[in-house]
């Protein structure tokens, strides 16, 4: 018999989200630290020269403006901060860029890694595009104490002299061919080596059995009357 390949690859809405954030997030930090490092700085010597004359009569303090900032090629406009508050706004542009980038980097990282990544069935248990591999036969545990809910399921195994951990997570890859691969793990593990929750087989029993009582409420049997108002001569 020939071995039938089935892969399920990583999720184009999992992968998408990834995606948005990383570009978000990246596009917010250069945002902020273009503020943090040339615009607000360059907003520094205007509110430092409009500074010195904030004690000045109004009529007075203006009049000078105008005429530093004709020489200095400035705004005529005058600074609505000082110079110690543009200070206090750089301080929080470079705050706010280095969070995004705290985000922004793992993200792009994630979007990289997943791209393209996969799980796929081989004759005797799986490998992954990331190289990870897992042997049925090695499979120590098998706990869907997450499956139900979340869609998670980890194999604990020995490889090696090696403990590790293979994670089914059918939220970031295709459910149905993941699904099929625990299905066909859980074919040569003995029930109890199954924990935290029922084997996709008696997941399967259970819906049959809930199908049951409807269908059997649908199918009724007509009892003749016994009297059905006609008459014999």
């Amino acid at each position: 018999m020939n071995f039938m390949t089935t892969r399920a690859n990583f999720q184009k809405n999992y992968l998408m989200r990834y995606g948005v954030l990383a570009a978000v997030c990246m596009f917010l930090a250069l945002w902020f630290a273009y503020d943090g490092f040339i615009g607000y700085p360059s907003k520094i010597p205007a509110a430092e020269a409009y500074d010195e004359l904030r004690e000045l009569e109004t009529e007075e303090r203006l009049e000078r403006w105008q005429q530093i900032a004709s020489e200095q090629g400035w705004s005529s406009s005058t600074p609505d901060k000082t110079a110690e508050e543009i200070h206090d706004d750089i301080t929080g542009q470079y705050f706010w860029a280095a969070i995004n980038l705290l985000v922004g980097v793992p993200a792009v990282v994630l979007f990289l890694r997943c791209r393209g990544s996969w799980v796929e069935a081989t004759e005797d248990g799986l490998t992954t595009s990331w190289g990870q591999t897992l042997r049925f036969a090695d499979v120590r545990e098998l706990n869907k104490k997450r499956w139900a809910d979340k869609g998670i399921a980890k194999a604990s195994y020995t490889a090696d002299g090696q403990s590790g951990t293979f994670v089914f997570d059918d939220f970031k890859f295709e459910r149905e061919p993941l699904g099929q691969m625990l299905r066909d793990l859980e074919r040569v593990l003995d029930r109890e080596q199954i924990v935290g929750g029922p084997t996709e087989i008696e997941m399967d029993e259970k819906k049959e059995a809930e199908k049951a009582p409807s269908a059997d409420a649908e199918t009724t049997t007509e009892v003749p009357s016994a009297d059905d108002g006609s008459t014999q001569s």
